[in-house]
């Protein structure tokens, strides 16, 4: 079991932060491109190699994200509706993820078809986004960050959203 942690900046135009582990040692590079559209970011390890990129898609009933990882693996991360509990289906290079969250759309755990190979838990009291990903299966490292980085960024849409 492995835990990793998000924690967003206050003041910004665009994600740029730490992965950090429970040591609090940085394990990859969240940087986010500038866009007037969409999403875009690049994730990088700790020695500064790309890991893989992200980005969502425009023109999408709901909020769909095209992952390409730097050794050749893809993954389509796509929200799905959902009345009370967030449900995201996820096809990564083959292989079927499903992530759901509880009604207050706080914790999440992602599954594959063995069963949980990890938890999201969003902090509740805390200025900006800050999130702890326990993963269960290591196997799924990059694809769980990556799934973690989407659904904040589907997060802060619904709240920018609901602000107008």
């Amino acid at each position: 079991m492995k835990k990793l942690y998000f924690k967003e900046e206050f003041f910004k135009l665009t994600d740029n932060y730490p992965i950090m582990d429970e040591d609090g040692q940085d394990e990859f590079f969240l940087h986010q491109n500038f866009t007037l559209m969409g999403y875009r970011a690049n994730v990088n390890d700790k020695d500064d190699n790309l890991a893989f990129t992200i980005e969502r898609k425009v023109f999408n009933l709901f909020p769909t994200y095209r992952v390409n990882f730097t050794d050749g693996k893809k993954m389509i991360i796509k929200a799905k509706l959902s009345l009370i509990n967030r449900k995201v289906m996820i096809n990564y290079n083959g292989d079927i993820l499903k992530l759901k969250g509880n009604i207050l759309d706080h914790e999440f755990g992602v599954y594959n078809s063995s069963g949980k190979i990890a938890e999201i838990d969003k902090k509740l009291f805390s200025f900006t986004d800050h999130y702890e990903l326990t993963i269960f299966d290591e196997n799924y490292t990059q694809a769980l960050i990556a799934i973690c980085i989407c659904l904040n960024n589907m997060k802060d849409i619904e709240d920018s959203n609901s602000e107008d």
